[in-house]
């Protein structure tokens, strides 16, 4: 019996990030960072699901708290790699992220939960 894959909040999720999913019209957002090592942000629904793509120069990392503290870091993303997430209740509106080299570029896109949810 195959065992679905899950995201990091339990949700069954595509087999694997690159495979196509639908995502909500007109919800991509650009993430850059000009410099290694500095905090940027972008603002996401809590308890909405997420799929972002490093790009370009790097990968970036995660957290619903400044990811300059290791402890804060919940998501790591390689360069070329797709990974999705899932936004925690509670845990706020802002998702900061870093990058570990000059000029990181990614997608950040929603995906919905269900096919009944809208945008």
């Amino acid at each position: 019996m195959p065992v679905p894959l899950q995201d990091n909040v339990g949700f069954n999720t595509s087999p694997h990030p690159h495979v196509s999913q639908p995502t909500a019209y007109n919800s991509g957002v650009q993430l850059t960072n000009a410099a290694a090592d500095t905090t940027g942000t972008t603002t996401v629904v809590e308890g909405a699901r997420y799929r972002f793509t490093a790009m370009e120069t790097g990968g970036f990392i995660f957290g619903m708290l400044d990811p300059a503290t290791a402890a804060n870091v919940i998501w790591c993303c390689p360069l070329y790699n797709t990974i999705e997430i899932q936004i925690p209740l509670g845990g706020g509106t802002t998702l900061y992220y870093q990058t570990n080299t000059n000029n990181g570029l990614g997608y950040l896109v929603r995906i919905p939960l269900n096919t009944d949810e809208t945008f």
